[in-house]
């Protein structure tokens, strides 16, 4: 029976995440490229140009969402408003909508130098750009970028070409091609192969990350065709044009344009200077010949980003979050956290490393965020870690893992009580009363929730106040407060205050709970609510 108990209660956390994952991660917003083109009359959805009264091209909106919302912050994705000039070029970022701790959001916001940093960023080549994080907001910060990014790297399907490189299209080129491969680590790449399976070259297109770039009328699709290394050019073709008929069959009739190419290397194209060489459009279709120039010349910049290692960023952040994790084990597991000088070290290092360098506490703003948009295994697998522990630890063995040895405001209480203050006596009744608060505001959380309310969980719990530069008022008062209660009251915080501490014991392994009770019976009308909600 004590064993189906809390099989039962796993199956209630677990069930009212995966309710939660239901929802859509960010509400669905339409476009308003007012402010970015005041002038702006006409938008189209599908090449997200702005245009005026006149139909002249002002530039792009895009907005990151829900392209990019598999990549999260802290807690959440966060939707971008990307504004762009004529050229494709990143002239403006704005935060539309964010389903990130919104205490972090801010800190973003209030800082326009990490904003400002992307831009010149490009439609089609964004590359990959070294930014400085928010100091506080770190993971935020570096969701922020990749979902820039990712969004001006351009669509993975076209809807002007659609067709995808054909074996024909390589005749001319390389005779002795016989067939396609896509290519393991290089995408939207195409490996050609001869009749023994030999690589002989490598085929790329300019769409459909390109087909922004018009000409006189319309975008071209031109197919570039590498050496097996895919570092220089063999030569050029042209697939299908939407541009004006008479202006794309000059191009097509001046056997020299394409071939100005051959024999260059990638790079040279990537740092070629059209005026300084001297090389100019051709005679009576110049915008036809200068936006197909631009697009072979940024396509070839997308795929030498790309196939670039990118630079290798020690994984301090997620290595700390494992030491400390399996530090509380040895300590939750072992007759060390018996010994004072070495308990002492440990919560002075957890203090250090997870509150005031790291920040990244446990809270409801962390675990329903993740509930909410799912785990961000590629960033923060270390904290992952530290989560599951927390949560199976008590569970499995009823050792409280994380209030005991890894949090850092729990540790700043037990060291008040060394302090020469004669505590408060907290009568019975009251102190069973009090108990039940974060309980009492784990339910009011979850509840308001499924119920649709808009809630700043970080202002709920104090952990978010030991990122005190991106804290907001709300939770650096819970935390000043309930430190200061902590002098008269002994760990007053965690018994009065602490609705993550209450999932933790409800999750946990004792004799004392074992049996089916009132906060299980809750915990059930709250999976009910939660799944008629």
């Amino acid at each position: 029976m004590p064993f189906l108990v809390r099989i039962y209660r796993l199956a209630v956390i677990f069930l009212i995440a995966w309710l939660l994952h239901q929802e859509s991660p960010l509400p669905t917003t339409a476009i308003d490229y007012s402010q970015a083109f005041p002038s702006g009359t006409a938008y189209d959805t599908e090449s997200h140009e702005v245009r005026n009264a006149d139909n002249k091209l002002l530039g792009y909106y895009l907005t990151t969402s829900p392209q990019t919302d598999h990549l999260r912050g802290y807690s959440g994705p966060t939707n971008l408003g990307l504004t762009l000039d004529p050229t494709g070029k990143l002239i403006d970022v704005k935060i539309l909508a964010s389903a990130d701790t919104a205490d972090h959001v801010e800190d973003i916001i209030s800082d326009p130098n990490f904003l400002n940093a992307h831009l010149g960023l490009t439609l089609g080549s964004p590359g990959n750009p070294q930014t400085d994080a928010v100091s506080g907001s770190t993971l935020t910060s570096h969701a922020i970028t990749r979902s820039i990014i990712e969004r001006l790297g351009g669509e993975t399907t076209s809807r002007l070409f659609p067709t995808k490189i054909l074996l024909a299209e390589l005749g001319e080129i390389l005779p002795a091609a016989k067939s396609l491969g896509t290519h393991p680590d290089w995408t939207g790449v195409m490996t050609v192969l001869d009749e023994k399976k030999n690589i002989i070259g490598q085929a790329l297109r300019t769409a459909p990350s390109l087909e922004y770039l018009h000409g006189y009328q319309g975008p071209t699709d031109t197919l570039i065709i590498l050496d097996p290394n895919g570092d220089t050019i063999i030569g050029l073709r042209f697939r299908k044009s939407y541009d004006n008929e008479d202006y794309y069959e000059r191009i097509l009739d001046d056997d020299d344009y394409l071939k100005l190419y051959n024999g260059k290397s990638v790079q040279e194209i990537i740092d070629l200077d059209y005026a300084k060489a001297g090389i100019e459009g051709v005679s009576g279709a110049t915008m036809t010949s200068w936006a197909i120039a631009k697009s072979v010349k940024r396509r070839l910049a997308h795929f030498d980003s790309r196939r670039q290692p990118v630079p290798f960023e020690f994984p301090w952040r997620n290595l700390l979050l494992i030491i400390l994790t399996f530090g509380a084990i040895v300590f939750s597991f072992t007759k060390l956290r018996g010994r004072p000088f070495l308990r002492l070290s440990w919560q002075l290092f957890v203090i250090i490393t997870l509150g005031f360098i790291l920040g990244d506490l446990l809270s409801q703003a962390l675990f329903i965020g993740w509930a909410k948009h799912g785990l961000p295994l590629a960033d923060s697998y270390g904290l992952i870690l530290l989560a599951a522990a927390a949560l199976l630890v008590p569970w499995a063995s009823g050792l409280q893992l994380y209030c005991h040895h890894l949090c850092p405001h729990g540790f700043l209480q037990q060291w008040f009580i060394k302090f020469p203050i004669k505590p408060l006596k907290i009568p019975p009744t009251l102190h069973k009363l009090l108990s039940n608060l974060p309980s009492l505001l784990l339910v009011i959380i979850v509840a308001c929730l499924f119920l649709g309310a808009s809630l700043n969980l970080a202002d709920f719990e104090a952990f978010d106040a030991w990122l005190w530069r991106s804290a907001g008022i709300a939770t650096i008062v819970i935390a000043i407060l309930g430190l200061l209660a902590s002098l008269f009251i002994p760990l007053a915080y965690c018994k009065y205050g602490c609705p993550t501490g209450a999932l933790f014991r409800f999750l946990r392994k004792t004799s004392a709970t074992d049996k089916f009770s009132f906060r299980d019976l809750i915990a059930g009308l709250l999976l009910i609510l939660a799944t008629f909600s």
